[in-house]
This record gives structure tokens, C-alpha cells and sequence, in this order.
């Protein structure tokens, strides 16, 4: 269980980098700049999960596992893998390791109240590192944090 990095093509057409995304149906923006498409774009996808979860809707799963600054060159140079933001990563890392247990059995099993939990895995709220921790422990899994 990884970060979540979605695909999306960025190209340039009459000075403006457009992006859209491979796995979301509205995922598009622009940017005067690459890194200035990247920045819209994260924040785009950010708000497109972090709706989808709070209205409790299926989120997509990334079609392309790619290293954060990474190219995908097998679907050409203009495929870049973008993140969410921090607090819609940790929503989804929640839902992916309470699994089948109901949102109300990890609350309990890791010492908070169902509407705490509930503001986690909505992204409403950011979870601590020890919260997290414990989810992870609770479902069998360790937390690995690492920089690159």
C-alpha cells in the first residue's frame, strides 16, 4: 500500500500547459507553466477524491504505479504521475486498511469516536501520525514513512 499517484497528461498547446487526468472523468486544468500545471492539477485531483469521499462515493484506483517525479514513457513523455494532498492520501490509506471492518470497529479498536474517524477517512479532518499508526497496526500492517 503505497501513495496514491494518478496519471495525467500534460501537454502544451499555444503557450498554456493543459492537464487531464487518464482516471478521472473531470479532471482537467491548465497552467502558464509546467509546474504551474502540476500544482493545479494536485489540487484538482485533491478536491475531486476529497468530494467523492465525503459524499461516501467509490474513489478510482491510480491505473499506473510511477515514482512521484516520474514519466510515464511507455504511454509517452507526456504522462505524469501527480499526488493528492496530504490529508486525501491519509483518507484513502484509511479506507484501504480498515478493509471490510466497519468504519465504527476501527474507531474503537484504535481509541477514538466513530465521528472523529469518520472526519479521517472524509478527509476532513488530518490524522496523526500515531492515529495512523494504530489503524495500521490494528490491521496487521506497519506504517513506513519515507523521503526521497
Amino acid at each position: 500500500m503505497s501513495i496514491a499517484l494518478y496519471p495525467a497528461r500534460i501537454w502544451r498547446e499555444d503557450g498554456v500547459f493543459y492537464v487531464q487526468f487518464l482516471d478521472l472523468e473531470n479532471g482537467f486544468t491548465f497552467g502558464d507553466t509546467l509546474e504551474e500545471a502540476k500544482t493545479m492539477a494536485a489540487d484538482v485531483l485533491s478536491a475531486l477524491l476529497e468530494s467523492a469521499l465525503q459524499h461516501n462515493e467509490d474513489t478510482p484506483e491510480p491505473s499506473a504505479e510511477m515514482a512521484p517525479s516520474q514519466t510515464c514513457e511507455h504511454k509517452g513523455g507526456d504522462i505524469y504521475s501527480i499526488a493528492p494532498g496530504p490529508k486525501v492520501q491519509q483518507a484513502l490509506l484509511l479506507r484501504k486498511v480498515r478493509g471490510q471492518r466497519s468504519q465504527n470497529e476501527m474507531a474503537s479498536a484504535i481509541g477514538i469516536t466513530l465521528e472523529r474517524y469518520r472526519q479521517f477517512e472524509e478527509a476532513s479532518a488530518g490524522a496523526s501520525l500515531i492515529i495512523l499508526q494504530k489503524a495500521f497496526k490494528e490491521s496487521g500492517k506497519e506504517l513506513v514513512i519515507e523521503a526521497r
